[in-house]
C-alpha cells in the first residue's frame, strides 16, 4: 500500500503538527449483532481517523433476525451532544450519516452538515432505510422523504440497490439488471442535487451473472467492481463497506482504490465467517481481519 503524506492538510492542526482527522458518525448502537457503530467505529479508527459517535438510537440487538428487541430514540441526546461539541468548537474532517432514529433527526443532521460543509468537511451519507425491495420495519414513507432531502447535502452517497430505487421514488424492480439501467440510476441520483459528487451502489446483480458494486464520480465514467454472490446476506456488511470507503478517501486515496479495498475485504471476511459457522444474524466476524486494513500510512 502506498504511503500518503498530506501536504495540503488545513484542518486539525496545532503548532504545525498534523493531528488525527476527526469523523462525526451519526448512526445507531446495536448492543448485540455486528452492525452500525459497533463496526463503523473500529474500522474508522484502524484507518487512523478519530471516530466521534453521535448515536441516533440504542437497540438491544439489530433488527435483522431478532425479535423483541429494545429501541430507544436518542433524538434529545443528539441535540445535547451537538450543542456540547459546538461549545468545544470541534472541527470535523468528515460527517458520516447512516440510520435515523426519528424524522426530526434528518433536520438536526442537515443543520449540522451545513455548518461542517462550510468548514470543508467530507459529507458521506449511507441512506440506511431499505433492503430486498422493502423499507425497514421501523421506517415509514415519511422517513424516506426525509432521507431524500438529507442526501442533497452529501458529497458521497452509498445506497444499496433497493435504497437507490426509493431515493428516486421508482417502483422497485427485482434483479438482475443491465448495465445501462444501473448507469442511468447513478446519473439520476447525481441529478438529485449538484453537490453530490460520487454515487456508490452496492448489491448490484447484472443479467450477465456478475454481482458487486457500481460507482461513478460526477463527470466520469460508471465503473464496476465485482465479487462472488454468496447465499447468505450478513447484517452490517454495508456498514463495514461504507466505513472502509470513507476511511480510504479521508486518507487521500481515489475511489477506485477505496471501492476495491472495501469489496475485497468484505469478500474475504464473508468466506471466513461462513467457514466459522457464525450465525448470520450475528454479522460478519470481521475482528480478526481489522489488521488487514492497516496498510494506510500517514506521515
Amino acid at each position: 500500500m502506498e504511503v500518503i503524506q498530506i501536504l495540503n492538510y488545513t484542518g486539525n492542526t496545532d503548532n504545525n503538527k498534523i493531528l488525527i482527522p476527526k469523523a462525526a458518525l451519526f448512526h445507531d448502537i446495536s448492543c448485540f449483532g455486528r452492525c452500525a457503530l459497533s463496526v463503523i467505529m473500529p474500522v474508522i479508527a484502524v484507518l487512523k481517523i478519530q471516530p466521534i459517535a453521535i448515536p441516533t438510537a440504542l437497540f438491544s440487538t439489530h433488527t435483522g433476525g431478532f425479535e423483541n428487541y429494545s429501541f430507544l430514540d436518542l433524538t434529545g441526546e443528539m441535540k445535547k451532544i451537538i450543542a456540547h461539541h459546538d461549545e468545544l468548537n470541534i472541527k470535523f474532517d468528515a460527517v458520516y450519516s447512516g440510520f435515523l432514529g426519528s424524522n426530526e433527526q434528518a433536520e438536526i443532521i442537515s443543520d449540522f452538515i451545513k455548518k461542517q460543509k462550510q468548514k470543508n468537511a467530507l459529507i458521506f451519507i449511507d441512506p440506511v432505510m431499505a433492503d430486498g425491495g422493502k423499507l425497514y420495519s421501523l421506517y415509514s414513507d415519511e422517513i424516506k422523504e426525509k432521507m431524500i432531502n438529507l442526501i442533497q447535502y452529501a458529497d458521497v452517497i452509498t445506497p444499496n440497490i433497493t435504497e437507490a430505487f426509493f431515493l428516486l421514488d421508482m417502483q422497485y424492480q427485482k434483479p438482475p439488471y443491465n448495465k445501462n439501467f444501473v448507469n442511468n440510476i447513478i446519473y439520476r441520483l447525481m441529478d438529485l442535487h449538484f453537490g453530490i459528487k460520487t454515487v456508490i451502489i452496492t448489491s448490484v446483480e447484472l443479467e450477465s451473472g456478475e454481482y458487486g458494486v457500481a460507482y461513478g464520480e460526477r463527470g466520469g465514467e460508471i465503473k464496476y467492481k465485482f465479487t462472488k454472490k454468496y447465499s447468505v446476506d450478513y447484517p452490517g456488511s454495508g456498514d463495514i463497506f461504507s466505513s472502509i470507503v470513507c476511511g480510504y478517501i479521508l486518507n487521500g486515496h481515489n475511489y477506485d482504490t477505496a471501492v476495491s479495498a472495501a469489496v475485497e475485504y468484505i469478500d474475504s471476511v464473508i468466506r471466513y465467517t461462513m467457514e466459522c459457522g457464525t450465525p448470520v444474524r450475528e454479522g460478519l466476524a470481521f475482528e480478526k481481519f481489522l489488521g488487514d486494513l492497516k496498510g494506510i500510512h500517514i506521515l
